[in-house]
């Protein structure tokens, strides 16, 4: 600030000094002052609901401060403390009009000034923000792998599944060119996928045989339970149409709503790729796995009609690259494997029927060999 803006004003300015790390503004308080830093340096930062402090300027000789409270009249936004001993000088709330009028120079540079702060802070803010969701993303998203795969400890055939279809949907969603956060809703929308299958009486999804029209429609509720399990969680909300929609078909004929084309979400069609062809390549009660080039004739076969075309497009490109399919039953070789499975149905509530599917699984490879 000149010499001639400070006469200007000086009957209005009270000189004050603070030491390293005193408070000058606290955040939430009634804007009394507006502040010209003279001699020193100050830091401008804001404290969120969770207790983390965002740094939103640092500001030294010259600059100034707690302008904005003042002209929206409302209560402090930010913090501001010393960086190290500083001196300011206040103008009160009552004197800033006399400071416009007599300082016409200094009132061009604070509005000047303000507009500028206004878009920084915003854009700071926006990006602390978004980092924060992501995090919050990945946090949820590693508590549901954990949980996922404690609930597949329930079923030793479904085992895995989740997870594998998690993995090929995010290779195809990264080749289809999803952004940041997309990436990141469609990770947890395939973990969580099938999480109403949980409701579905075991009796059914271990049947060896056809299923009745009725038992194949307490199948298809799978889809509405999973997202009645999780609608009420602010965080997993997103995610809900994309679970919902995730076995329509792209003409119209599959479930809950019988969406078409480009009505059924996007994330919902890349699952439906990756959901059936991961289902064919490993084994079921009802029939034993395909191999993996009858799996794919079967994509390729549905294209346009069960699947949509540029999904199977992206995933014919990944899918010679991808990991290739093994059971991880084919790791239960000897008794001792197989009664642990019966000693884990007590432990962690597997059923007896899947840890009886598992020695029947190992008998037939005996057999076949």
């Amino acid at each position: 600030m000149s010499d001639f803006d400070l006469r200007q004003i000086g009957e209005i300015i009270v000189e004050r000094q603070y030491g390293a790390d005193a408070v000058i503004i606290e955040e939430r308080t009634e804007a009394e002052r507006f502040f010209i830093i003279h001699k020193g340096k100050i830091e401008i930062s804001k404290r969120f609901e969770s207790g983390e402090k965002a740094v939103l300027s640092i500001q030294s000789d010259g600059a100034f401060f707690g302008e904005m409270a003042i002209l929206d009249e409302g209560r402090r936004s930010a913090t501001v403390c010393a960086l190290e001993p500083t001196t300011v000088l206040e103008i009160q709330k009552d004197d800033f009009e006399t400071l416009l009028y007599k300082a016409p120079v200094l009132a061009y540079r604070i509005l000047r000034e303000l507009s500028a702060r206004l878009r920084e802070t915003g854009a700071l803010l926006i990006s602390f923000l978004t980092q924060r969701n992501r995090q919050l993303y990945r946090a949820y998203i590693d508590t549901m792998t954990m949980v996922i795969q404690v609930i597949e400890e329930r079923n030793a055939l479904a085992k895995g599944h989740n997870r594998r279809v998690t993995g090929l949907c995010m290779e195809i969603g990264r080749e289809m060119g999803l952004g940041e956060e997309e990436m990141l809703i469609l990770e947890l929308s395939a973990l969580l996928h099938d999480l109403g299958m949980l409701t579905v009486p075991e009796r059914i999804l271990e049947k060896t045989g056809p299923l009745s029209d009725e038992e194949r429609e307490r199948v298809q509720t799978h889809t509405l339970r999973s997202i009645g399990m999780i609608d009420k969680i602010t965080m997993l909300q997103k995610i809900v149409p994309f679970i919902r929609h995730h076995h329509e078909h792209f003409d119209g004929s599959g479930y809950p709503d019988h969406l078409k084309g480009e009505d059924i979400p996007k994330m919902s069609r890349i699952m439906a790729v990756v959901d059936a062809y991961e289902s064919m390549i490993w084994d079921r009660p009802y029939r034993e796995r395909r191999s993996e080039e009858e799996a794919v004739a079967e994509i390729r076969a549905g294209e346009g009609s069960q699947f949509d075309p540029e999904v199977v497009a992206t995933f014919l490109k990944i899918q010679p690259n991808y990991p290739r399919a093994g059971n991880e039953l084919d790791g239960v070789e000897d008794e001792s494997r197989v009664d642990s499975l019966f000693a884990l149905a007590g432990r962690t509530g597997l059923s007896e029927k899947s840890a009886e599917t598992a020695k029947s699984h190992k008998k037939d490879k005996k057999d076949k060999a």
